[in-house]
């Protein structure tokens, strides 16, 4: 396992890409102090005008922004609407009743008396947890399928509504080095369907679960054939902004009402108290992702304070020593209730998953990490 030079990503991560052992994020945030703003929003609003010209719905949605019921979306779409002067419908997937939490709730609601109009989408919710269940067994992964309903129904339902313009914040690849996702610039997220949450084992394993076939649809992601078709364009709106950032994002929607989780990351592991409001499920996949690639959510924090020199790298290992796997057993206990099984039976098939190259499997016990944090390991 070895470490960007810079921050604390791993050669581990799917897709990572290092050059002379600095990863694709670090590379990128070196770039863009050299970057002008005002001129990255203008190269922006002419991919937009473009876009739109393509557009078959000439009806009352300029575009469309995906949302759930976070930070992120909410200044997204704040500023679509009042930065870029659009008029964007929001969608959500929202999760099933027994998975969404009431935060996550309350900030769908708020995005709605600010103005917006919004769609939900919700998957069927005894085949959400089957697959949820399906998808640990096959891949260590408690959200795999989550995550594919979330990231496929909003090209699907912009295909049907006739809009082609979709906005997403991140981009994967600069922001954590996801190189799969990398498109022809900065703003280019066609590239999107090629996240590995999306292509890893396919999708012919959800067959094996779902009880009919229109009830697996809302899990597939539109094929490129079907984007050309209708021409659709995915944009990321993080690269327009020089202060795009979790702390700055988290500031932004926490002063347009939404609702945080303080004083919760000896719980769920987040540092920002503001990731991932509206659903609890996501903390068990953080911890399982750090058991296996050996980072986690802190290392993802952290990362983003050292590439704008917030933190120094040493300071960034004391907290992802601290944090970084870190996910409370109500939280498993919780994910057990909901897919039918007992505790004994998550921690015999998260075992499963765990890297043994680099951690230590115990009997009743969370895994012993073998590596030290920033230190190149070779087990």
């Amino acid at each position: 396992m070895r470490y960007c030079k810079q921050c604390l990503s791993t050669d581990l991560r799917p897709n990572a890409h290092f050059e002379n052992g600095v990863c694709i994020a670090c590379m990128y945030s070196d770039k863009i102090v050299f970057d002008k703003p005002a001129v990255k929003l203008h190269l922006l609003q002419e991919k937009i005008v473009k876009s739109r010209q393509k557009q078959r719905n000439k009806g009352a949605y300029d575009c469309i922004v995906g949302v759930s019921g976070g930070k992120d979306s909410t200044r997204q779409a704040h500023w679509v609407r009042d930065r870029l002067g659009l008029r964007p419908l929001l969608i959500c997937c929202a999760y099933p009743p027994k998975q969404m939490s009431e935060i996550g709730a309350q900030n769908l609601s708020n995005l709605i008396e600010m103005g917006f109009d919004l769609i939900m989408a919700t998957p069927a919710p005894q085949t959400a947890a089957k697959l949820a269940l399906e998808s640990f067994v096959k891949f260590g992964n408690v959200c795999k399928s989550t995550e594919m309903s979330l990231f496929s129904t909003v090209p699907r339902l912009a295909i049907e509504l006739g809009v082609n313009t979709i906005f997403w914040g991140e981009n994967p690849a600069l922001q954590v080095g996801d190189s799969a996702v990398e498109g022809i610039d900065e703003f280019d997220g066609n590239s999107l369907r090629k996240l590995n949450t999306l292509t890893e084992g396919g999708s012919d394993w959800l067959n094996q679960v779902g009880s009919h076939d229109y009830l697996l649809e809302h899990y597939l992601y539109p094929d490129e054939i079907e984007f050309e078709k209708q021409k659709i364009n995915i944009f990321y709106l993080g690269p327009a902004w020089d202060d795009w950032s979790n702390q700055d994002n988290s500031t932004y929607a926490a002063l347009q009402g939404l609702s945080l989780r303080p004083g919760e990351e000896n719980i769920t592991g987040d540092i920002s108290n503001a990731s991932m409001l509206d659903e609890e499920f996501t903390n068990i996949n953080m911890m399982l992702k750090y058991y296996k690639f050996g980072f986690g959510r802190a290392t993802d924090s952290v990362n983003e304070l050292i590439r704008i020199n917030k933190l120094s790298r040493d300071e960034a290992i004391e907290i992802v020593n601290k944090y970084d796997g870190v996910c409370d057993d109500s939280i498993i206990k919780n994910f057990c209730r909901y897919v039918g099984i007992s505790v004994e039976e998550f921690w015999r098939i998260a075992n499963k998953w765990i890297n043994k190259d680099i951690f230590d499997i115990k009997i009743a016990e969370r895994p012993g990490r073998k590596f030290v944090t920033g230190v190149d390991y070779v087990g």
